[in-house]
């Protein structure tokens, strides 16, 4: 059965049984390994949460509504 043909009978499974497929996939056997792009980008993303500044939330909004009146 190829995937398209799959896809196709989706709809006729009831909520259950989709629940229970949707589970199956994200739970596969293989664990999950982050490749080293992803693990470089976690650090990054680390670094600059230490390092540089960061905003508010209503600093946010200031500057958005700044860039949008333009």
């Amino acid at each position: 059965m190829s995937v398209h043909e799959i896809i196709a009978e989706l709809p006729k499974l009831s909520e259950e049984e989709r629940e229970l497929l949707l589970h199956k996939l994200v739970n596969l056997e293989e664990p999950f390994e982050p490749t080293p792009a992803m693990e470089d980008a976690i650090r990054e993303g680390l670094r600059s949460v230490r390092e540089e500044k960061t905003y508010s939330a209503a600093e946010v909004r200031s500057r958005i509504a700044a860039w949008t009146a333009r």
